[in-house]
């Protein structure tokens, strides 16, 4: 029995299939690669407010507020990753994004696709007095980018681990 082989050249999927048949679909109008797209696309996230502020009354009532100030993560700042925590089919609905920091105003660095495998590391609380939503610091086992997604969007809830900050 013939094994199938696949490669990727130049954003081309090749294939070569059991009957021998080579193949390559990509459109030639647009010079962009793969990666190039994978890396600079975001999605319309669908958030819940009601859903995360009922996840993030939840987490908060695990944190010792008293000995520890729950804080956001701010752009660029990444969470504890001594543990995790394996969740098939990550994100909750449709696709969620990866951002750099646990707010939508930081930028997008990865998308877990509904289909995406993560680890989850920890959570952290936002905003920091209220904790009205909560953000796990995760990595998309396809891709291996690692970011903060809000909790609402992640199966599961995120994260119970709490980032320490």
């Amino acid at each position: 029995m013939r094994n199938a082989m696949f490669s990727i050249v130049h954003g081309c999927a090749l294939s070569l299939a059991l009957a021998g048949i080579v193949g390559c679909a990509m459109e030639d109008s647009d010079p962009k690669s793969a990666s190039d797209e994978v890396a600079s696309d975001t999605v319309t996230e669908h958030l819940d407010p009601e859903r995360a502020a009922a996840i993030a009354k939840v987490k908060k009532a695990s944190v010792d507020t008293a000995t520890i100030a729950p804080e956001s993560a701010a752009c660029g700042r990444a969470g504890d990753t001594s543990s995790s925590v394996r969740s098939n089919d990550a994100a909750f609905t449709g696709a969620a994004n990866q951002r750099s920091g646990s707010s939508t105003g930081c930028p997008a660095v990865g998308v877990l696709q509904p289909t995406d495998d993560a680890l989850y590391f920890c959570f952290t609380c936002v905003p920091s007095d209220t904790c009205t939503e909560t953000w796990t610091y995760n990595q998309n086992i396809r891709t291996g980018v690692r970011g903060w997604t809000r909790d609402d969007l992640l199966r599961g809830d995120g994260s119970f681990r709490f980032c320490g900050f």
